[in-house]
């Protein structure tokens, strides 16, 4: 593999999971009667099982072996949870585009974040790219329907708060898994996160009947594997660049969750919105040119 090759790998990587993260909303709505605690639980079990047999059959599964800064697998677990969580609830409480809009708040807490966690020094390069992303979400949106809906639906604004967390904690995610980058690959974090997060989400799962679950087997088996490859790529890939970078790359996830809205859930495409999409692709397309120089 060419130097050229090499150093495009973890940028193209990002963008393929952010990509495949887009269908998160296609699948949410294809279960039926499910918390959002059993639907998250139901996707991770799927999904460390996936990697589990993977690691088995690949005689990987000495990666899995817990090194320094254990205590950190942990939180990071924790963290996964918390968005997932926050995120799923976000989505049916206050819609797609709200809970896209929030979540993708994480890149300004990355960049606040990153170089006293993480001594990566501030960039002015990526303030750009970081103002474009901004402005994308919020055309994505459309910051007026928003604010009419906080004071008429309660229910919307529980979706705003948990959309609040999801944006804190997706962003606390990012810096923590390049904070561990040295003594975990992509795959053991995935592994770990995953697992981890699951133990969290087993009192959701337990409350579930039998029959709703069975009822929405194969959705979640195909939702699990799904994000699951998709995290596994996106976390291999955001290892290997800057946090705040790879914060801004992420944001190709809307613009993919977007076109999956309007393909196959059939949802009005509004000229913000696509005023928006093109906003995030410049931005990404800028960062991922000016880190390759």
């Amino acid at each position: 593999m060419s130097v050229q090759e090499s150093s495009i790998k973890p940028y193209s990587e990002v963008v393929t999971g952010s990509i495949i993260y887009g269908t998160i909303g296609v699948f949410l709505d294809r279960v039926q009667d499910m918390s959002v605690g059993s639907v998250l639980f139901s996707r991770l079990f799927f999904g460390v099982c996936m990697i589990f047999i993977y690691l088995l059959f690949s005689r990987g599964l000495g990666q899995l072996k817990p090194g320094k800064k254990r205590k950190y697998l942990l939180l990071l677990g924790l963290l996964n949870a918390i968005t997932g969580m926050c995120y799923f609830s976000s989505i049916r409480y206050s819609g797609i585009s709200v809970a896209v809009l929030l979540l993708y708040t994480a890149p300004v807490y990355v960049n606040l974040l990153a170089p006293p966690i993480l001594g990566e020094r501030s960039n002015s390069k990526t303030l750009l790219p970081l103002l474009l992303a901004v402005a994308g979400v919020l055309l994505i949106a459309r910051p007026g329907e928003v604010l009419i809906s906080v004071d008429t639906d309660p229910y919307f604004q529980k979706g705003l708060i948990f959309g609040l967390l999801s944006g804190l904690s997706f962003g606390m995610t990012i810096i923590m898994i390049r904070y561990l980058r040295h003594d975990y690959t992509g795959i053991a974090q995935t592994f770990w996160l995953t697992g981890i997060s699951l133990l969290f989400m087993l009192p959701s799962a337990l409350s579930t009947p039998l029959h709703v679950f069975l009822g929405d087997l194969n959705t979640l088996i195909l939702f699990g594997f799904t994000v699951t490859f998709a995290a596994v790529i996106y976390l291999r890939g955001i290892s290997g660049i800057r946090a705040q970078t790879g914060s801004i790359l992420a944001l190709v996830e809307p613009v993919s969750g977007i076109f999956f809205d309007i393909l196959v859930l059939k949802n009005p495409l509004y000229m913000s919105t696509l005023l928006g999409c093109s906003f995030i692709l410049t931005a990404a397309y800028i960062v991922s040119k000016g880190e390759l120089k």
